[in-house]
């Protein structure tokens, strides 16, 4: 254990232990893991983290016991240090919601009511290109919604006419649409190209599953992020699973159709810095 506490002397911010079974490990830089209580933070559930440098993941698979060390900045949280200390067999996978989106698939409509009023179409029978993003509005952490709702600030003005922006709630129950039309409001949201939306909690939760968005609830919500770029028949050009997606892509896939990520790929994470 000392050698440990050496090794991360030099993190900043709030360190915790966390100590789980990795369910799901997505390259370069994120791990789903089924935690037990990380004093001090948050009690047992299954959620996303992002790792420090992508090594970190090489030879880590679903079912590995991990024992790792979180640090909580004002930037979020990220994994500095991971090690395996078990094998278990892979987690059962969830059979009962729809498989992920693919690249060039495209998403079975849904029409979702807005906080702007009326509903907007998406998926198959959309009208234009839509970016489409999750958060919640009572979203605490500052590397998640905050961050979400900072990235498509910058992304709708340079759309404003031919795309839109759709961003439905995590928290159907705590979100009505009058909520929604408030932090639109505060958020400075264009409703000619960007809408909050709300669905009821059966159909988020095949969007989401169709997003591959990791999301608990447990007392709160915790969740990875997800953008999700449709072309105006609503099939998927890209996933990025972070966000740091670059800005100049977004707008070239929404306004142009590409480039398109290709057929077969997962969701897209931000480069880790050299």
């Amino acid at each position: 254990m000392w050698l440990w506490l050496r090794l991360t002397a030099c993190d900043t911010g709030a360190a915790y232990i966390v100590e789980g079974t990795v369910m799901e490990v997505t390259p370069p830089t994120q791990v789903v893991i089924r935690h037990e209580e990380i004093q001090g933070l948050m009690g047992p559930m299954t959620m996303p983290f992002q790792v420090a440098e992508a090594a970190m993941l090489e030879g880590v698979t679903p079912g590995d016991r991990v024992y790792a060390r979180l640090v909580v900045g004002d930037g979020g949280g990220e994994l500095v240090r991971l090690r395996v200390t078990g094998h278990g067999p892979p987690p059962e996978p969830i059979t009962d919601l729809p498989a992920p989106l693919q690249i060039g698939q495209t998403l079975p409509g849904v029409d979702v009511p807005l906080a702007a009023g009326g509903t907007a179409r998406l998926g198959a029978g959309q009208r234009r290109p839509t970016a489409l993003a999750f958060l919640y509005t009572t979203c605490p952490l500052p590397a998640f919604c905050p961050a979400t709702v900072a990235r498509l600030q910058a992304l709708a003005p340079e759309i404003r006419g031919r795309a839109d922006v759709l961003v439905v709630t995590l928290d159907p129950v705590g979100d009505t649409l009058g909520v929604l039309s408030a932090f639109a409001a505060t958020s400075g949201a264009d409703p000619e190209v960007w809408n909050f939306g709300r669905l009821e909690a059966d159909v988020l939760e095949h969007l989401v599953a169709r997003a591959a968005l990791p999301v608990t609830r447990d007392g709160t919500i915790l969740h990875g992020t997800r953008l999700m770029v449709l072309d105006a028949n609503g099939a998927l050009i890209e996933r990025y699973d972070d966000n740091g997606w670059p800005l100049e892509r977004v707008v070239s896939q929404l306004l142009t159709g590409g480039p398109a990520a290709p057929v077969g790929s997962i969701g897209t994470l931000t480069a880790p810095s050299p």
